[in-house]
């Protein structure tokens, strides 16, 4: 084979490889890979805020769940908040955005409003336990307003679809939240479609016990995988 057809079809080999590449880079525009997207100035606003809150939710939960002996639901939904903040961060990464969170330690915010919510959350939390379950129904009813908020905003399509689930996932926080401030919390381990973070879908079901009773502690003991849509986050 000679040198001149030889290169042509070296050339043409070449084109079409960039037209393989062409074509997959606009097949998986919509979910960027690290350092291949940009964030407006907006974007950035958001996740960081949205950083800024799921750590503060992980934070302040722990920090009530270790002050009352592993007291349910916090304990379990603690892990569950370790996997939004992980969603946050992976959107980080992708877009490039500095982490908030680098260097800080728990309780300690770059946001000033969060850092107000949990100053004023944890105040309130060490007063009782049954405040510290109103502190976890009024942190989700602001979490999903917050991130609702960001949804109806003009973000990339992958960023909505994270924060969907992390509304998702504070529904059912929530749920578990107004189930335990009602006087029930469970005692043994819940499954299948009524339970959500190891508490029935309407505070109902199960071995239950009221404000201050066994249920309200030993999460540890009878801890389990959270029933959480951020499992398939990515």
């Amino acid at each position: 084979m000679g040198r001149t057809r030889t290169a042509t079809l070296a050339a043409i080999g070449a084109g079409a490889l960039l037209a393989v590449g062409l074509a997959a880079g606009q097949s998986s525009a919509a979910t960027p890979t690290a350092g291949t997207a940009t964030a407006t100035p907006a974007l950035t606003d958001a996740l960081r805020f949205a950083s800024d809150e799921e750590r503060m939710a992980r934070d302040l939960y722990a920090a009530i769940a270790d002050r009352y002996d592993g007291a349910l639901p916090f304990s379990r939904i603690t892990t569950s908040e370790q996997r939004h903040l992980d969603a946050v961060s992976g959107l980080l990464d992708r877009y490039g955005v500095t982490d908030p969170a680098d260097g800080s330690a728990a309780g300690h915010y770059a946001d000033p409003a969060v850092q107000q919510l949990y100053d004023t959350w944890w105040a309130k939390a060490r007063r009782s336990l049954d405040d510290a379950y109103d502190v976890g129904v009024a942190l989700e009813q602001r979490d999903i307003a917050d991130l609702e908020k960001t949804i109806a905003a003009d973000l990339p399509s992958d960023v909505d679809a994270v924060l969907g689930r992390l509304v998702r996932g504070s529904q059912m926080h929530l749920r578990a939240f107004t189930a335990a401030a009602d006087g029930q919390t469970v005692t043994g381990t819940m499954s299948g479609p009524g339970s959500s973070d190891g508490m029935a879908g309407r505070g109902r079901g199960g071995m239950m016990s009221g404000r201050g009773g066994r249920g309200a502690g030993g999460g540890a003991g009878n801890s389990r995988t959270t029933d959480c849509p951020m499992l398939d986050a990515g």
